[in-house]
């Protein structure tokens, strides 16, 4: 299968929302309940704006212009904590689930890697939901803890903060 990464742009927030949306209802029930995510998932597979126009969230398509993948990096932690001036933070991963298991997520976590390191960032954090951990340490991420992520609205969202060293 061959497919490429690019920047995204503000004109695929429709095609990433709905990556997410196949993405994110496919896998997350494996580990999360029903009732988490009928209030999670309205919140979480909606394209950030912010994202898309960061320069530094990326999607990867086939050949014939199918989005297969979108994952990025920013500053800004998602949850305002474990900012230092040299780290910054893995954002809005996902894969088609067609596609996982094919490089797609490897590839933009490399081009995140790349990107940061030309950045000048030393470390990269990530808030990883429960059954992605195993992907994350496969990229050389360490588990530091589990955690809670506060959603819109108070919803709890059970993850695992990780970090690694670029």
């Amino acid at each position: 299968m061959t497919f490429q990464t690019r920047i995204a742009d503000p004109s695929d927030e429709t095609s990433v929302s709905g990556l997410l949306s196949r993405s994110y209802r496919a896998l997350l029930p494996q580990v999360y309940g029903a009732e988490l995510l009928s209030a999670a998932l309205p919140l979480i597979t909606k394209a950030q704006p912010k994202l898309l126009t960061s320069g530094t969230y990326y999607v990867a398509e086939t050949n014939s212009g199918k989005l297969i993948g979108a994952g990025g990096w920013t500053k800004h932690s998602p949850t305002a904590r474990d900012e230092t001036p040299a780290n910054g933070n893995i954002r809005h991963f996902g894969t088609d689930p067609e596609y996982t298991g094919k490089g797609v997520a490897r590839a933009l976590m490399d081009r995140c890697f790349e990107a940061a390191r030309r950045a000048g960032l030393q470390e990269l954090n990530c808030y990883s939901t429960l059954n992605a951990e195993a992907f994350y340490k496969s990229c050389g991420f360490i588990t530091k803890e589990t955690c809670m992520i506060e959603l819109p609205g108070g919803v709890q969202f059970p993850s695992v903060r990780m970090e690694i060293t670029l």
